[in-house]
């Protein structure tokens, strides 16, 4: 599965792996939170650009994966600007006759702002996972004090996707065995029960799996047998990147301030 994929390349030995968990964790949420307050100026977002695809070079990370990664998650972001084209400003780019149908200029600049900061934000969170085992990733968020809920949720969403995957192959391979030969519009009428009864089973083996871990002492913490400690070039990585989103921040005001 995709997970494991990830989990190999987070299992490398570069530079960028190395560094501490916390520090790319801040760093990652920095970009974002930078890159999301920019203001919609087409120039404001080429060095942030820069930036992160200078982090995913330096990761040496797959570009084939890494962009159907983000083809992936792409559409969900597509969604939230999709309709502002024809729904926001005053500005006529297109019309289609009387049918109404109208594509404004504000509101596509408007799409394109969002789509462009979606993509950023897409592919900081992606240097973070692809370079970051999952379980130190856990425990550094836990370190910077997010919910003990959250982290333990992703956790077990993680540690079950293979087992909740393969219950779901054995029950769409068991209808097939038993109804052969059904239409398509049949089988997606019968996709609801096969997700309900899945969500049964998940409900009856997480109660079964949380007795037994609870029977062995587990009191809702992740942890790992390796320690965390920051080390000299994670503080130089760090303070240069807080120079970088300086320097971003800056050129945005400039460049909003010759609008």
């Amino acid at each position: 599965m995709h997970h494991r994929t990830i989990e190999q390349l987070a299992a490398s030995d570069g530079p960028v792996h190395r560094l501490d968990p916390r520090i790319k964790l801040v760093c990652a949420l920095g970009f974002i939170v930078v890159v999301a307050v920019l203001p919609g100026r087409p120039l404001n977002f080429v060095l942030p650009a820069v930036i992160v695809i200078s982090g995913l070079l330096a990761a040496r990370l797959p570009w084939g994966f890494v962009l159907s990664r983000t083809l992936m998650v792409l559409p969900f972001v597509a969604m939230v600007a999709i309709f502002l084209p024809f729904t926001r400003g005053v500005d006529v780019v297109w019309s289609l006759g009387t049918t109404g149908i109208t594509i404004y200029r504000e509101g596509l600049e408007l799409c394109l702002i969002i789509l462009s900061k979606g993509v950023l934000a897409i592919l900081a969170v992606e240097w973070l996972v692809f370079t970051t085992r999952f379980n130190r990733l856990l425990v550094a968020m836990r370190s910077l004090k997010v919910p003990r809920v959250i982290v333990v949720t992703l956790a077990f969403l993680f540690r079950y996707l293979d087992l909740l995957a393969d219950q779901s192959l054995r029950m769409r391979r068991a209808r097939s065995s038993r109804t052969p030969g059904q239409p398509v519009r049949w089988r997606w009428r019968s996709a609801g029960g096969m997700i309900g009864q899945l969500l049964v089973r998940a409900m009856d083996r997480a109660d079964r799996v949380h007795r037994a871990m609870v029977a062995r002492g587990f009191d809702g913490e992740v942890r790992i047998l390796a320690n965390f400690k920051i080390r000299k070039v994670d503080f130089v990585f760090l303070i240069g990147f807080i120079l970088l989103l300086s320097t971003v921040i800056v050129v945005g005001q400039l460049v909003e301030g010759f609008k």
